[in-house]
């Protein structure tokens, strides 16, 4: 409460009658007296002595009329007070005296106390209706300037702004009543509020003269002229006012509009200026005034902080969002940045709330891409590039684009079905059809999907615009056709390849010699074999890996066509390689040699392979092989040796029949009747179906007549016809017509045949084979504990023709069901009994494997050497060893050399081997903290493995993973987010949405927004446009009705 003014208002409020009265107190009645002495007292702003004056006059007089004047000052004594009960004794009189005269003044004097408490409405109440005809000239100031504030508090502002314009002045004058640049500060606020901005730019400026907003209304005239868009006063009076000293309230409100009208006129350098100055210190912007500091930066050249100021709009999902991501893009392409560059493009483009800039963002994003060598990537954002915008400018560099990446993508597939939808093709792209078709025929191949890759050739081939390509589709087409044995269309395919390309220095011509000399091999045509063989040789080195496989062919092409020479010679110099044939070679020369009538010189060269070979799938036939030539030269004796060494040596061999039948010869020559008949006839009783078992009937009948034994021979007979029944007997005819539901796929069916044939002709020479179709039966009709008890059952038996294959079933369902110690028993036979190199290579990568999963490193690595030293291995066995040869080798700690063996594998691998290894590399890198190393190492994953969607996905997971270790959580979003939107793998996608969830649960920010009118920026294809809004930033303005002069 402001006393002094309240001394003079008494002197008004008591009126001159008491004065006068005052002056002769010496008349007065005692009563009276105690009435003017309180009223002088009043004037001297002795409240409460006055009120005590005023308090005995009451009780001497009474309550009533006579005492109103008395009562009304009283109670005015106590409101001046601040008396908890002086409002209520103020509203009691003028309740009680309506009529009074000073019943007006009494409202007016609550409503300035009212106002002094800050109940405005109440103060409205009061006074709206104040008595101005009593109140001197400064008083009616006070109560215009209050009432008007009042109704301003009480957001009444069209009342505010009548009585703040009676109250505020129209020039500068040293008398100036106090309220008056009050006044001229809130109607210029209203004015404002209203969109009135010339009366608000008014007002202000008056004000502003004063002291006391001569620091205030500088940012509030600033804003006005950046509303009504005069960016050159918006320059022109704002820096004036940021010249001033002291400071201005809110200099670095100013220092944005300032900044932000140098940003509209293009001068950068000027605008960073000031957009520094308002940015100092502040930990976050609105997303507005963020976006033109980097915009800003951008222009001026400074890359580094431009991309950290958009990094931190571009995730918005609108369309200033949009722009951001897409200059953050540029901007990382200025700072050599093209991997991060393409994260931002890939966010703008797919945030489509302007279409000029997402055509831009689409097209950046693919050139980047392509110059990353992502051209599958490429294939997809331009897939639909002309039909979305068939006006574009750009559409020549998008095609252009797009063809390209059809040659260097691995995508071929999509590549096909893009230019087979195009309704005109150029002979341009008609030439990349070649091309593409022939790659994916390929890809077909090696996923040996042969069919597959025929069909796939057969296209390329309609298009013969590249010679190269079209000998290259015809040589994959004989390969793929001498894989499924169609030997006569492979010969076709491998002669065009002749016809295509006439240069015989040429590679596929040298390749397809090789492959017609098999083909030619494969259909007995030895002839022509030895021919392609002998000419491929000729054209090739002796490090070519197929040199010894060639050389071992063309000796056996001799060796049948009994050049026996020529074909020793070339045993002679497989033997003296590092061939992994060179068992089969020393095998065979002892077979020449024999031939030869060379017999020591045989029996040593197989005694070689028997001593040297331990594990070789032709040391069985080596043992038998040695005792038939002491066999054929009546060595018999020694011959008996060479066969048991055999027979008990490797009993599961498939020679043990033939053994034993001559082993029962060889007793026979030399008078060992009995051991010569127990031969004969466990010939028949074991092997009754075996091709040496007519040869075993007829010996045994001539030894047991020897010996007066004939009686015992007719069951022997019978045995024998029982288990080579004439071809016309029922049980072969029933036996046929299971095996034809089988392989007609109807293996329900072809199970219940089986089932009925072993029950009927349970001693049938066909009963072990009906069993393996039987057990495979009830495994392809998903009755698998059946099947896998049936096929042990053939294993166990070992007699059928199929038996290794039953082998190879059980271990790979063991695998599978992860019981790998027994998986390893499994794959450990088949590597024993295998009798061709495919059948031996399945068995060793089968217990690499399992070896591996049962933490076996030192037997994976064992196995994967000895794969990758045969040098012959298929390239799906050979990349398989590589990688986990190399995974062994991480496991067991020793990274560095991991790493070593891994990039091996991506060297020599194009399939998923060689993804995985990739990964591992970039995932190992990462854990020795190799950050970057590591990102630049997975961002090269799509170039060579694009196709291997799981692969794919954990790269890009990794490389969010890379991100949030760098700090870069606007790429790592970014990352994760185009995981969920395009991964076809759905356990990469739901790893992604928990990475995110972290990522944005450990992260979330509330920005604190700083007020910025968003402005158009459009000056090429390179800038920006946003939606301009208007931004009320003026809420509220500074309360100064404490701060009059």
């Amino acid at each position: 409460m402001k006393i002094a003014y309240k001394i003079a208002l008494a002197s008004v409020l008591s009126g001159g009658s008491h004065v006068v009265a005052a002056q002769h107190t010496q008349a007065f009645t005692s009563e009276e007296r105690y009435f003017h002495e309180g009223v002088e007292l009043f004037d001297r702003a002795k409240y409460g002595s006055a009120q005590e004056a005023f308090k005995k006059y009451i009780e001497l007089i009474g309550v009533d009329a006579k005492t109103a004047d008395a009562q009304y000052y009283y109670a005015l004594s106590g409101l001046y007070l601040l008396h908890p009960d002086a409002e209520q004794l103020v509203l009691n009189f003028a309740r009680k005296f309506p009529t009074h005269p000073k019943t007006a003044l009494a409202n007016y004097e609550l409503g300035l106390y009212y106002f002094e408490q800050k109940d405005y409405k109440k103060a409205v109440e009061l006074l709206k209706d104040a008595p101005t005809h009593l109140l001197s000239i400064k008083q009616n100031r006070e109560l215009e300037f209050k009432l008007g504030y009042s109704y301003f508090a009480t957001k009444d502002f069209d009342n505010a702004k009548i009585w703040f314009d009676k109250n505020k002045t129209t020039g500068f004058r040293e008398d100036e009543h106090r309220f008056a640049y009050a006044s001229n500060y809130y109607a210029g606020y209203i004015s404002y509020r209203k969109g009135d901005y010339a009366a608000a730019k008014e007002d202000l400026k008056i004000a502003e003269k004063n002291e006391a907003y001569a620091r205030i209304v500088p940012y509030m005239i600033t804003e006005i002229l950046y509303k009504e868009n005069d960016v050159f006063e918006v320059i022109r009076y704002g820096e004036a006012a940021l010249a001033q000293k002291p400071q201005v309230q809110q200099a670095d409100e100013i220092a944005l509009l300032v900044g932000d009208a140098y940003y509209q006129r293009g001068e950068y350098k000027t605008a960073e200026k000031y957009f520094s100055q308002f940015a100092e210190g502040k930990r976050t912007l609105d997303p507005v005034v963020q976006y033109k500091i980097g915009f800003t930066d951008y222009k001026n050249n400074n890359y580094e902080n431009a991309i950290a100021n958009f990094k931190a709009v571009a995730l918005k999902k609108d369309s200033l969002g949009q722009n951001a991501a897409y200059y953050l893009g540029l901007s990382y392409l200025k700072d050599n940045n093209k991997q991060f560059a393409l994260t931002a493009f890939d966010q703008a483009r797919k945030n489509d709330q302007d279409k000029e800039v997402t055509e831009a963002a689409t097209l950046k994003y693919a050139q980047v891409n392509f110059d990353l060598g992502n051209f599958r990537e490429v294939i997809n954002s331009l897939a639909e590039y002309n039909k979305n915008y068939p006006n574009s400018q750009e559409a020549e560099e998008a095609d252009r684009l797009l063809s390209e990446s059809y040659f260097g993508s691995n995508d071929y597939a999509a590549a096909i079905r893009h230019i087979e939808a195009m309704e005109k093709k150029s002979w341009r792209i008609l030439q990349t059809y070649q091309r593409v078709t022939y790659y994916h025929g390929v890809n077909l191949f090696n996923d040996s999907k042969f069919p597959q890759a025929v069909a796939m050739l057969d296209k390329s081939l309609q298009y013969p615009y590249d010679k190269e390509v079209t000998a290259a589709s015809h040589f994959v087409k004989g390969e793929a056709y001498s894989i499924g044995q169609r030997y006569n269309d492979a010969i076709n395919s491998y002669a065009a390849v002749f016809r295509t390309a006439p240069n015989t220095k040429e590679d596929y011509y040298i390749k397809s010699r090789y492959g017609i000399g098999y083909a030619y091999f494969n259909t007995k045509e030895y002839e022509k074999a030895l021919t392609h063989f002998k000419a491929y040789l000729d054209n090739i080195q002796p490090s070519n890996p197929n040199y010894n496989d060639a050389t071992v062919r063309l000796a056996d092409s001799y060796y049948v066509n009994k050049n026996y020479n020529e074909a020793l010679k070339l045993y002679e110099r497989v033997i003296s390689s590092s061939s992994p044939d060179r068992d089969y070679a020393l095998f065979q020369k002892g077979v020449v040699l024999s031939i030869l009538n060379q017999n020591q010189k045989a029996k040593d060269a197989l005694q070689d392979l028997i001593n040297k070979y331990a594990n070789s799938r032709f040391r069985d036939d080596a043992m038998y092989q040695f005792a038939v030539i002491d066999f054929e030269s009546g060595n018999y004796q020694a011959a008996v040796q060479g066969f048991t060494r055999l027979i008990n040596g490797v009993p599961d061999s498939k020679l043990v029949p033939n053994a034993l039948q001559k082993r029962g010869i060889a007793y026979s020559n030399l008078r060992q009747n009995d051991l010569a008949i127990a031969d004969q006839q466990r010939v028949l009783d074991e092997f009754p179906d075996s091709k040496v078992a007519s040869g075993a009937l007829y010996s045994l009948q001539e030894v047991l007549g020897q010996e007066n034994r004939s009686s015992e021979f007719d069951k022997y007979v019978d045995k024998y016809k029982s288990a080579n029944p004439d071809n016309n007997a029922l049980e072969s005819i029933e036996f046929e017509a299971a095996k034809t539901l089988y392989f007609n796929q109807n293996y329900k069916e072809a199970a219940v045949k089986l089932e009925n044939y072993i029950k009927s002709y349970s001693k049938s020479s066909f009963v072990p084979d009906a069993r393996y179709y039987l057990a495979d039966s009830y495994l392809r009709s998903d009755n698998k504990q059946a099947g896998v008890k049936m096929m042990k059952q053939v294993v166990t038996e070992n007699r059928s023709e199929f038996v290794n294959r039953a082998i190879q079933r059980v271990a790979d369902m063991e695998f599978e069901a992860q019981n790998y110690q027994e998986a390893i028993k499994y794959y450990s036979r088949l590597r024993d009994l295998a009798t061709n190199r495919k059948e031996q290579q399945t068995a060793l990568v089968g217990l690499m494997q399992s070896y591996f999963r049962t933490n076996d490193y030192a037997g994976t690595k064992r196995v994967a050497n000895e794969l990758i030293s045969q040098g012959n291995a298929s390239l799906n066995a050979y990349n398989s060893a590589l990688l986990f040869r190399a995974k062994s080798t991480l496991a067991q700690g020793n990274v560095a050399q991991a790493l070593t063996e891994l990039r091996e594998t991506t060297t020599s691998a194009s399939d998923i081997h060689g993804a995985e290894a990739h990964y591992l590399i970039s995932e190992t890198l990462f854990k020795q903290k190799k950050n970057q190393e590591a990102l630049d190492h997975a961002f090269e994953f799509s170039n060579k493995f694009g196709n291997y969607d799981f692969w794919l996905g954990k790269t890009f997971l990794l490389i969010a993973d890379i991100y949030v270790a760098q700090n870069e959580m606007f790429q790592a979003r970014a990352t994760l987010n185009s995981i969920i939107e395009n991964a076809p793998n759905q356990e990469i996608v739901t790893e992604a949405k928990q990475k995110l969830s972290k990522l944005d649960g450990n992260n979330s920010q509330k920005a604190q927004p700083q007020n910025l009118q968003p402005q158009q920026q459009r000056s090429s294809k390179s800038d920006s446009i946003i939606n301009r809004n208007q931004v009320d930033s003026l809420e509220q303005p500074i309360d100064t009705t404490g701060q009059q002069n």
